[in-house]
């Protein structure tokens, strides 16, 4: 039934347009920023997740941990590459609307 009204409603379909192209073009203009500015680093932004895994309570999982540790941290350059791109296609894909759904997806 839920599904039926979004694709059937002809103001609910409008909204989720709107809202689309503001989300694609927020994701895009993230994306351009991080890539022209060039100043795009998430070492910091990895460790500090790290630094959160420890304590009584702490605020980053365990598995969080172990893909920061061997994978994320050792590897920062790529996902350095990787965020901004990302980040960059997902905005184009919502933009353009043919591939939505891959690009809710890769922004997931």
């Amino acid at each position: 039934m839920f599904i039926e009204v979004l694709r059937q409603n002809k103001k609910v379909s409008i909204l989720l347009a709107v809202l689309r192209v503001y989300l694609g073009y927020t994701w895009l203009m993230a994306g351009w920023g991080k890539i022209a500015g060039g100043q795009f680093d998430a070492s910091g932004f990895l460790k500090g997740a790290l630094a959160q895994a420890a304590g009584d309570h702490p605020a980053v999982q365990g598995w969080w941990v172990v893909f920061l540790e061997n994978l994320a941290i050792p590897h920062v350059e790529l996902f350095n590459t990787l965020v901004p791109w990302g980040e960059l296609l997902v905005g184009i894909g919502l933009l353009i609307g043919c591939f939505t759904k891959t690009a809710v997806f890769f922004g997931l």
